[in-house]
Protein backbone atom coordinates (compact mmCIF):
# COMPACT_ATOMS: atom_id res chain seq x y z
CA UNK A 1 0.00 0.00 0.00
CA UNK A 2 2.65 2.44 1.15
CA UNK A 3 4.53 1.18 -1.95
CA UNK A 4 2.09 1.98 -4.46
CA UNK A 5 0.75 5.56 -3.46
CA UNK A 6 5.09 6.92 -3.10
CA UNK A 7 5.25 5.15 -6.35
CA UNK A 8 2.37 7.04 -7.66
CA UNK A 9 3.80 10.24 -6.00
CA UNK A 10 6.98 9.91 -7.56
CA UNK A 11 5.61 9.37 -11.40
CA UNK A 12 4.27 12.37 -10.93
CA UNK A 13 7.56 14.35 -9.45
CA UNK A 14 9.36 12.73 -12.22
CA UNK A 15 6.96 14.43 -15.02
CA UNK A 16 7.31 17.48 -13.12
CA UNK A 17 11.04 17.21 -12.06
CA UNK A 18 11.99 16.93 -16.60
CA UNK A 19 11.02 19.01 -18.90
CA UNK A 20 10.72 15.91 -21.45
CA UNK A 21 10.80 11.87 -20.86
CA UNK A 22 11.04 10.02 -24.45
CA UNK A 23 11.19 6.09 -23.83
CA UNK A 24 12.13 3.91 -26.45
CA UNK A 25 11.31 0.42 -26.67
CA UNK A 26 9.10 0.06 -23.56
CA UNK A 27 6.77 -2.17 -25.11
CA UNK A 28 9.97 -4.93 -24.57
CA UNK A 29 10.00 -4.94 -20.97
CA UNK A 30 7.99 -8.32 -20.07
CA UNK A 31 5.10 -7.30 -18.52
CA UNK A 32 4.97 -10.90 -16.46
CA UNK A 33 7.81 -13.11 -15.65
CA UNK A 34 10.80 -13.81 -13.93
CA UNK A 35 12.56 -10.28 -14.65
CA UNK A 36 16.00 -8.56 -13.78
CA UNK A 37 16.04 -5.27 -14.97
CA UNK A 38 19.87 -3.76 -15.55
CA UNK A 39 20.42 0.29 -15.52
CA UNK A 40 23.57 2.45 -16.12
CA UNK A 41 24.41 4.46 -12.92
CA UNK A 42 24.82 8.34 -13.17
CA UNK A 43 22.70 9.81 -10.84
CA UNK A 44 22.30 7.57 -7.08
CA UNK A 45 19.01 6.83 -6.19
CA UNK A 46 17.50 9.18 -8.82
CA UNK A 47 17.94 6.05 -11.42
CA UNK A 48 15.96 3.71 -9.50
CA UNK A 49 13.44 6.14 -9.03
CA UNK A 50 13.07 6.68 -12.70
CA UNK A 51 13.61 3.53 -13.19
CA UNK A 52 10.63 2.40 -11.22
CA UNK A 53 7.93 4.77 -12.46
CA UNK A 54 8.42 3.36 -15.96
CA UNK A 55 8.07 -0.09 -15.00
CA UNK A 56 4.30 -1.55 -15.00
CA UNK A 57 4.80 -4.14 -12.27
CA UNK A 58 6.22 -4.27 -8.71
CA UNK A 59 9.81 -3.92 -8.51
CA UNK A 60 12.46 -5.13 -5.91
CA UNK A 61 15.91 -2.92 -5.76
CA UNK A 62 19.24 -4.30 -4.70
CA UNK A 63 20.77 -1.31 -2.93
CA UNK A 64 24.29 -0.85 -0.55
CA UNK A 65 24.26 -2.75 2.60
CA UNK A 66 25.71 -0.19 3.96
CA UNK A 67 22.16 2.39 3.87
CA UNK A 68 21.33 -0.76 6.42
CA UNK A 69 23.50 0.22 9.30
CA UNK A 70 20.85 1.87 11.66
CA UNK A 71 17.83 0.62 12.90
CA UNK A 72 15.31 2.19 11.07
CA UNK A 73 16.85 1.65 7.88
CA UNK A 74 16.78 -1.93 8.80
CA UNK A 75 12.56 -1.27 9.55
CA UNK A 76 12.19 0.73 6.62
CA UNK A 77 13.89 -0.33 3.85
CA UNK A 78 12.76 -3.33 3.35
CA UNK A 79 9.08 -2.08 3.42
CA UNK A 80 10.60 -0.08 0.13
CA UNK A 81 11.34 -3.45 -1.45
CA UNK A 82 14.78 -2.87 -1.03
CA UNK A 83 17.28 -5.98 -0.49
CA UNK A 84 20.91 -5.48 0.94
CA UNK A 85 24.02 -6.12 -0.99
CA UNK A 86 27.57 -5.51 0.39
CA UNK A 87 30.44 -4.52 -1.53
CA UNK A 88 33.80 -5.31 -0.76
CA UNK A 89 35.15 -1.22 -0.83
CA UNK A 90 32.50 -0.98 1.77
CA UNK A 91 33.48 -3.77 4.12
CA UNK A 92 34.96 -6.76 3.27
CA UNK A 93 33.63 -8.57 6.52
CA UNK A 94 30.31 -8.13 5.31
CA UNK A 95 30.82 -9.76 2.46
CA UNK A 96 29.85 -13.13 3.84
CA UNK A 97 25.92 -12.14 4.13
CA UNK A 98 25.55 -12.19 0.23
CA UNK A 99 24.41 -15.44 0.31
CA UNK A 100 21.44 -14.43 1.96
CA UNK A 101 21.18 -12.00 -0.62
CA UNK A 102 21.54 -14.00 -3.03
CA UNK A 103 18.75 -16.53 -2.05
CA UNK A 104 16.01 -13.83 -1.32
CA UNK A 105 16.81 -12.97 -4.84
CA UNK A 106 16.41 -16.46 -6.29
CA UNK A 107 13.26 -17.03 -3.85
CA UNK A 108 11.86 -13.74 -5.43
CA UNK A 109 12.85 -14.53 -8.86
CA UNK A 110 10.86 -18.02 -8.60
CA UNK A 111 7.66 -16.09 -7.63
CA UNK A 112 7.73 -14.17 -10.97
CA UNK A 113 9.30 -10.85 -9.13
CA UNK A 114 11.46 -8.11 -10.62
CA UNK A 115 14.24 -6.87 -9.27
CA UNK A 116 16.80 -3.44 -10.52
CA UNK A 117 19.83 -3.39 -9.68
CA UNK A 118 22.49 -1.24 -11.20
CA UNK A 119 25.86 -3.52 -12.10
CA UNK A 120 28.33 -0.72 -12.13
CA UNK A 121 28.55 -1.09 -8.58
CA UNK A 122 28.93 2.96 -8.47
CA UNK A 123 27.39 6.18 -9.34
CA UNK A 124 29.01 8.80 -10.86
CA UNK A 125 27.69 11.45 -13.54
CA UNK A 126 29.49 10.60 -16.39
CA UNK A 127 29.52 9.69 -19.91
CA UNK A 128 30.94 6.66 -19.57
CA UNK A 129 29.84 2.76 -18.51
CA UNK A 130 32.28 1.72 -15.74
CA UNK A 131 33.10 -2.14 -15.19
CA UNK A 132 30.02 -4.54 -14.91
CA UNK A 133 30.32 -6.69 -11.94
CA UNK A 134 29.63 -9.88 -12.52
CA UNK A 135 27.09 -10.26 -9.27
CA UNK A 136 24.01 -9.68 -11.85
CA UNK A 137 25.00 -12.79 -14.57
CA UNK A 138 25.58 -15.02 -11.26
CA UNK A 139 22.18 -13.94 -9.37
CA UNK A 140 19.79 -14.96 -12.57
CA UNK A 141 22.15 -17.69 -13.65
CA UNK A 142 22.30 -19.39 -9.86
CA UNK A 143 18.07 -19.10 -10.15
CA UNK A 144 18.20 -20.54 -12.82
CA UNK A 145 20.39 -23.65 -12.20
CA UNK A 146 18.50 -24.04 -9.02
CA UNK A 147 15.78 -24.72 -11.18
CA UNK A 148 16.63 -26.75 -13.74
CA UNK A 149 17.06 -23.67 -15.99
CA UNK A 150 13.17 -23.77 -16.43
CA UNK A 151 12.64 -20.39 -14.30
CA UNK A 152 12.26 -18.28 -17.33
CA UNK A 153 14.08 -15.66 -16.61
CA UNK A 154 14.96 -12.20 -18.89
CA UNK A 155 17.32 -9.36 -18.13
CA UNK A 156 16.42 -6.27 -19.69
CA UNK A 157 19.08 -3.55 -19.82
CA UNK A 158 18.00 0.03 -19.69
CA UNK A 159 20.21 2.99 -20.53
CA UNK A 160 19.54 6.44 -19.06
CA UNK A 161 20.93 9.21 -20.91
CA UNK A 162 19.97 11.88 -18.94
CA UNK A 163 20.67 15.70 -20.26
CA UNK A 164 21.35 16.88 -16.76
CA UNK A 165 19.70 15.05 -13.84
CA UNK A 166 21.24 17.52 -11.52
CA UNK A 167 19.19 20.83 -13.10
CA UNK A 168 15.46 21.23 -12.83
CA UNK A 169 13.68 20.96 -16.69
CA UNK A 170 15.96 18.99 -18.85
CA UNK A 171 15.38 16.39 -21.25
CA UNK A 172 15.85 12.31 -20.37
CA UNK A 173 16.31 9.68 -23.25
CA UNK A 174 15.43 5.96 -21.83
CA UNK A 175 16.85 3.49 -23.74
CA UNK A 176 15.61 -0.45 -23.69
CA UNK A 177 17.24 -3.26 -25.05
CA UNK A 178 15.38 -6.71 -26.42
CA UNK A 179 15.56 -8.95 -23.40
CA UNK A 180 18.11 -11.81 -22.94
CA UNK A 181 17.01 -15.11 -22.17
CA UNK A 182 19.05 -16.22 -19.13
CA UNK A 183 18.38 -20.14 -20.93
CA UNK A 184 20.16 -19.24 -23.40
CA UNK A 185 23.51 -19.48 -21.05
CA UNK A 186 22.85 -23.01 -19.61
CA UNK A 187 25.32 -25.13 -21.88
CA UNK A 188 27.76 -22.40 -20.88
CA UNK A 189 27.22 -22.69 -17.52
CA UNK A 190 26.51 -26.12 -16.92
CA UNK A 191 30.40 -26.31 -18.72
CA UNK A 192 32.03 -23.88 -16.66
CA UNK A 193 29.76 -21.39 -14.07
CA UNK A 194 32.17 -18.95 -14.15
CA UNK A 195 32.93 -18.72 -18.20
CA UNK A 196 28.86 -18.44 -18.14
CA UNK A 197 29.01 -15.34 -15.70
CA UNK A 198 31.60 -13.80 -17.34
CA UNK A 199 30.16 -14.16 -21.10
CA UNK A 200 26.66 -13.18 -19.57
CA UNK A 201 28.24 -10.07 -18.17
CA UNK A 202 29.75 -9.25 -21.47
CA UNK A 203 26.75 -9.44 -23.25
CA UNK A 204 25.15 -7.50 -20.57
CA UNK A 205 28.10 -4.27 -21.10
CA UNK A 206 27.77 -4.83 -24.76
CA UNK A 207 23.95 -3.54 -24.59
CA UNK A 208 24.30 -0.88 -22.33
CA UNK A 209 27.66 0.62 -23.97
CA UNK A 210 25.11 0.62 -27.33
CA UNK A 211 22.11 2.35 -24.71
CA UNK A 212 24.02 4.92 -23.20
CA UNK A 213 26.55 7.67 -24.23
CA UNK A 214 29.68 5.76 -23.29
CA UNK A 215 33.24 7.72 -24.08
CA UNK A 216 35.90 6.70 -21.81
CA UNK A 217 38.60 9.70 -22.11
CA UNK A 218 37.77 12.52 -20.22
CA UNK A 219 39.46 15.10 -23.28
CA UNK A 220 37.51 13.19 -26.68
CA UNK A 221 34.27 13.54 -23.87
CA UNK A 222 35.05 17.47 -23.91
CA UNK A 223 35.60 17.50 -27.96
CA UNK A 224 32.65 15.62 -28.41
CA UNK A 225 30.78 17.76 -25.95
CA UNK A 226 31.71 20.81 -27.75
CA UNK A 227 30.74 19.97 -31.16
CA UNK A 228 26.91 18.90 -29.86
CA UNK A 229 26.66 22.56 -28.81
CA UNK A 230 28.30 24.19 -32.51
CA UNK A 231 27.08 21.15 -35.18
CA UNK A 232 24.66 18.62 -33.55
CA UNK A 233 21.18 21.06 -34.25
CA UNK A 234 22.75 21.25 -37.73
CA UNK A 235 22.72 17.75 -38.48
CA UNK A 236 19.80 17.53 -36.72
CA UNK A 237 17.95 20.00 -39.36
CA UNK A 238 19.36 18.30 -42.29
CA UNK A 239 17.85 15.08 -41.44
CA UNK A 240 14.32 16.66 -40.62
CA UNK A 241 14.71 15.77 -36.84
CA UNK A 242 12.71 17.36 -34.39
CA UNK A 243 13.16 18.76 -30.76
CA UNK A 244 11.35 15.93 -29.25
CA UNK A 245 12.88 13.10 -31.44
CA UNK A 246 15.72 12.13 -28.82
CA UNK A 247 16.23 8.64 -30.20
CA UNK A 248 17.70 9.95 -33.53
CA UNK A 249 19.55 12.70 -31.25
CA UNK A 250 20.64 9.90 -29.61
CA UNK A 251 22.33 8.11 -32.90
CA UNK A 252 23.64 11.59 -34.38
CA UNK A 253 26.07 11.72 -31.03
CA UNK A 254 26.23 8.38 -31.32
CA UNK A 255 27.67 8.76 -34.80
CA UNK A 256 29.92 12.09 -34.10
CA UNK A 257 31.55 9.39 -31.15
CA UNK A 258 32.25 7.20 -33.82
CA UNK A 259 33.59 9.90 -36.13
CA UNK A 260 35.87 11.45 -33.72
CA UNK A 261 36.98 8.82 -32.70
CA UNK A 262 38.41 8.03 -36.32
CA UNK A 263 40.27 10.70 -36.90
CA UNK A 264 41.77 10.75 -33.57
CA UNK A 265 43.03 7.12 -34.40
CA UNK A 266 43.91 8.45 -38.27
CA UNK A 267 44.79 11.99 -37.87
CA UNK A 268 45.43 13.15 -34.68
CA UNK A 269 47.33 16.42 -35.47
CA UNK A 270 44.17 17.73 -37.26
CA UNK A 271 42.10 16.67 -34.23
CA UNK A 272 44.00 18.69 -32.32
CA UNK A 273 43.96 21.64 -34.38
CA UNK A 274 40.50 21.57 -34.26
CA UNK A 275 40.33 21.32 -30.58
CA UNK A 276 42.55 24.56 -30.14
CA UNK A 277 40.29 26.47 -32.85
CA UNK A 278 37.15 24.94 -30.41
CA UNK A 279 39.00 26.16 -26.92
CA UNK A 280 40.02 29.32 -28.25
CA UNK A 281 36.14 30.54 -29.60
CA UNK A 282 34.57 29.23 -26.52
CA UNK A 283 37.42 31.40 -24.45
CA UNK A 284 36.82 34.25 -26.47
CA UNK A 285 32.37 33.50 -25.88
CA UNK A 286 33.26 33.39 -22.04
CA UNK A 287 35.35 36.48 -21.91
CA UNK A 288 32.08 38.87 -23.46
CA UNK A 289 29.51 36.54 -21.04
CA UNK A 290 27.95 34.92 -24.08
CA UNK A 291 26.84 31.32 -25.13
CA UNK A 292 27.10 29.32 -28.35
CA UNK A 293 23.33 29.99 -28.93
CA UNK A 294 23.72 33.63 -28.59
CA UNK A 295 25.30 34.28 -31.76
CA UNK A 296 24.60 30.57 -33.99
CA UNK A 297 22.69 31.87 -37.03
CA UNK A 298 19.44 31.47 -36.30
CA UNK A 299 19.68 34.16 -33.89
CA UNK A 300 22.41 36.92 -34.89
CA UNK A 301 19.62 38.32 -37.32
CA UNK A 302 16.92 38.58 -34.95
CA UNK A 303 15.73 41.86 -33.42
CA UNK A 304 16.03 43.00 -29.80
CA UNK A 305 13.21 40.71 -28.83
CA UNK A 306 12.17 38.86 -32.20
CA UNK A 307 9.28 40.78 -31.75
CA UNK A 308 9.51 43.72 -29.17
CA UNK A 309 5.74 44.72 -29.12
CA UNK A 310 4.87 40.80 -28.22
CA UNK A 311 7.28 40.97 -25.77
CA UNK A 312 6.81 44.09 -24.01
CA UNK A 313 3.66 42.61 -23.38
CA UNK A 314 4.57 39.39 -21.91
CA UNK A 315 6.85 41.33 -19.48
CA UNK A 316 4.14 43.61 -18.28
CA UNK A 317 1.13 41.68 -18.15
CA UNK A 318 3.01 38.39 -17.18
CA UNK A 319 4.25 40.34 -14.06
CA UNK A 320 1.05 40.05 -11.67
CA UNK A 321 0.93 36.53 -12.40
CA UNK A 322 4.80 35.48 -12.25
CA UNK A 323 5.03 37.26 -8.78
CA UNK A 324 1.88 35.43 -7.45
CA UNK A 325 3.23 32.18 -8.84
CA UNK A 326 6.59 33.45 -7.15
CA UNK A 327 5.27 34.26 -3.76
CA UNK A 328 3.55 30.53 -4.10
CA UNK A 329 6.03 28.41 -4.60
CA UNK A 330 9.26 29.60 -4.26
CA UNK A 331 10.09 27.93 -0.69
CA UNK A 332 9.27 24.56 -1.77
CA UNK A 333 11.10 25.29 -4.86
CA UNK A 334 14.47 26.43 -3.15
CA UNK A 335 14.43 24.68 0.16
CA UNK A 336 15.12 21.22 -1.84
CA UNK A 337 18.24 22.49 -3.44
CA UNK A 338 19.61 23.88 -0.24
CA UNK A 339 18.98 21.04 1.68
CA UNK A 340 20.56 19.16 -0.88
CA UNK A 341 23.56 21.43 -1.01
CA UNK A 342 24.05 20.96 3.03
CA UNK A 343 23.22 17.15 2.96
CA UNK A 344 26.26 16.44 0.35
CA UNK A 345 28.96 17.82 -1.52
CA UNK A 346 28.90 15.10 -4.19
CA UNK A 347 27.24 16.18 -7.47
CA UNK A 348 26.11 12.91 -7.76
CA UNK A 349 23.34 13.36 -4.88
CA UNK A 350 22.34 16.65 -5.52
CA UNK A 351 19.55 16.22 -8.55
CA UNK A 352 18.22 13.20 -6.69
CA UNK A 353 18.01 14.85 -3.34
CA UNK A 354 16.38 18.33 -4.96
CA UNK A 355 13.80 16.06 -6.84
CA UNK A 356 12.49 13.74 -4.21
CA UNK A 357 12.92 17.05 -1.70
CA UNK A 358 11.07 18.58 -3.74
CA UNK A 359 7.68 16.03 -4.15
CA UNK A 360 7.89 16.13 -0.04
CA UNK A 361 8.45 20.36 -0.09
CA UNK A 362 5.61 20.67 -2.37
CA UNK A 363 2.99 18.66 -0.78
CA UNK A 364 3.57 19.95 2.62
CA UNK A 365 3.31 23.72 1.68
CA UNK A 366 0.54 23.26 -0.80
CA UNK A 367 -1.32 21.35 1.92
CA UNK A 368 -0.60 23.87 4.83
CA UNK A 369 -1.58 27.02 2.14
CA UNK A 370 -4.76 25.12 0.83
CA UNK A 371 -5.93 24.00 4.24
CA UNK A 372 -5.23 27.88 5.56
CA UNK A 373 -7.61 29.56 2.76
CA UNK A 374 -10.08 27.38 3.36
CA UNK A 375 -9.81 27.83 7.35
CA UNK A 376 -9.71 31.89 6.47
CA UNK A 377 -12.48 31.77 3.80
CA UNK A 378 -14.78 28.57 4.33
CA UNK A 379 -15.33 28.93 0.42
CA UNK A 380 -15.38 26.10 -1.42
CA UNK A 381 -15.19 27.79 -4.90
CA UNK A 382 -12.32 29.93 -4.07
CA UNK A 383 -10.02 26.82 -2.20
CA UNK A 384 -10.46 24.24 -5.12
CA UNK A 385 -9.41 27.60 -7.09
CA UNK A 386 -6.40 28.49 -5.33
CA UNK A 387 -5.47 24.26 -5.58
CA UNK A 388 -5.74 24.09 -8.91
CA UNK A 389 -4.05 27.74 -9.63
CA UNK A 390 -0.74 26.57 -7.35
CA UNK A 391 1.09 24.14 -9.88
CA UNK A 392 -0.05 26.03 -12.90
CA UNK A 393 1.07 29.00 -11.16
CA UNK A 394 4.69 27.78 -10.30
CA UNK A 395 4.82 26.36 -13.69
CA UNK A 396 4.37 29.81 -15.26
CA UNK A 397 6.29 31.73 -13.07
CA UNK A 398 9.37 29.36 -14.26
CA UNK A 399 8.77 29.79 -18.09
CA UNK A 400 8.42 34.10 -16.93
CA UNK A 401 11.74 33.95 -15.51
CA UNK A 402 13.20 31.89 -18.08
CA UNK A 403 11.78 34.24 -20.53
CA UNK A 404 12.71 37.39 -19.28
CA UNK A 405 16.32 35.97 -18.74
CA UNK A 406 16.80 35.32 -22.28
CA UNK A 407 15.40 38.71 -23.38
CA UNK A 408 17.88 40.15 -20.95
CA UNK A 409 20.60 38.13 -22.86
CA UNK A 410 19.51 39.01 -26.24
CA UNK A 411 19.30 42.84 -24.75
CA UNK A 412 23.23 42.24 -23.68
CA UNK A 413 23.99 40.71 -27.16
CA UNK A 414 22.46 43.68 -29.14
CA UNK A 415 24.77 46.22 -26.95
CA UNK A 416 27.31 43.84 -27.52
CA UNK A 417 26.79 44.09 -31.51
CA UNK A 418 26.72 47.86 -30.97
CA UNK A 419 29.47 48.34 -28.82
CA UNK A 420 31.86 45.78 -30.15
CA UNK A 421 30.77 44.64 -33.46
CA UNK A 422 34.45 44.17 -34.45
CA UNK A 423 35.07 41.20 -31.66
CA UNK A 424 31.27 40.01 -32.29
CA UNK A 425 31.78 39.59 -36.15
CA UNK A 426 34.80 37.87 -35.49
CA UNK A 427 33.39 35.38 -33.67
CA UNK A 428 30.81 34.82 -36.12
CA UNK A 429 33.77 34.20 -38.85
CA UNK A 430 35.88 32.33 -36.44
CA UNK A 431 32.44 30.18 -35.66
CA UNK A 432 31.88 29.64 -38.99
CA UNK A 433 35.38 28.61 -39.86
CA UNK A 434 35.03 25.82 -37.41
CA UNK A 435 31.57 24.71 -39.33
CA UNK A 436 33.07 24.05 -42.06
CA UNK A 437 35.85 21.96 -40.91
CA UNK A 438 33.26 20.52 -39.14
CA UNK A 439 31.53 19.68 -42.97
CA UNK A 440 34.48 18.84 -44.31
CA UNK A 441 35.28 15.87 -42.02
CA UNK A 442 31.64 14.82 -42.14
CA UNK A 443 31.42 14.60 -45.74
CA UNK A 444 35.23 12.58 -45.50
CA UNK A 445 33.60 9.76 -42.84
CA UNK A 446 30.45 9.31 -44.72
CA UNK A 447 33.09 8.94 -47.64
CA UNK A 448 35.03 6.24 -45.96
CA UNK A 449 31.91 4.47 -44.16
CA UNK A 450 30.05 4.58 -47.66
CA UNK A 451 33.24 3.06 -49.16
CA UNK A 452 33.70 0.17 -46.58
CA UNK A 453 29.58 -0.75 -47.36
Amino acid sequence: MLYAFLKMLMRITVRMFFHSIVIRNKDLIPEKGPLLVLANHPSTFMDPIVVATILDRKVFFLGKGELFKSKFAKWLLPKFNVIPVYRKQDDPSQMSKNEETFIKCYDHLENNGAILMFPEGISITERKLHPIKTGAARIVLGAEARNNFQLGVHIVNIGLNYADPHRFNRDLFINIHKPIRVDDYKEEFEKDSFEGAKNLTAEITRQLENLIIAIEDDKTDQLVNAIETLYKSNLSEERGIGKNQKDAEFIITKNIIESVNYFIQHDANRVETIRLQIQSYFYRLNDLGLNDSDIAPKNKNKSFFGNAFAAILIILLGAPFYLYGLINNFLPFEIPGWIAGKISKKTEFRGAIGMVGGMFTFLIFYTVQIVLVWKFTHLQWLTMGYAISLPLSGLFAYWYYSTVKLYRTKWMLMMLFYKKSVLISGLITEREQIIAEFDKAKNEYAHLVANRK
